[in-house]
């Protein structure tokens, strides 16, 4: 961040934020969340899962994958993140231990003979 963006952050900051409660708590929320949405968005990278495998494991719409990976979700975020845990930890049982335990026959086409 540049020195010029970093001023004005703090400027709107103590006019804004600083000393109300209130504000200063929805700040820290948005910031959790921000957190909270970012360490989905690693972890279903990391497991190769696309928005829509991570919807389909966790019961969630697509759309809300996406509302809570952009910090933008007005639901319950614990019930939330329930879900999703639940669905990383299926896919991981489902999907990546299967997959490893696979040999190479198992992952190679054999020629159809006319």
């Amino acid at each position: 961040m540049s020195k010029r963006s970093s001023d004005a952050v703090e400027w709107a900051y103590r006019r804004y934020i600083k000393d109300n409660p209130e504000r200063e708590a929805s700040l820290e929320e948005a910031g959790r969340q921000a957190d909270v949405a970012q360490q989905i968005y690693d972890i279903r990278n990391k497991l190769r899962m696309t928005r829509e495998d991570l919807a389909e494991f966790s019961g969630l719409m697509p759309e809300t994958i996406e509302d809570i990976e952009e910090s933008d979700y007005d639901g319950n975020w614990n019930e939330a993140i329930d879900k999703i845990n639940s669905a990383f930890r299926q896919w991981f049982q489902d999907v990546i231990l299967p997959a490893a335990r696979m040999t190479p026959d198992d992952y190679s086409v054999k020629a159809v003979n006319a």
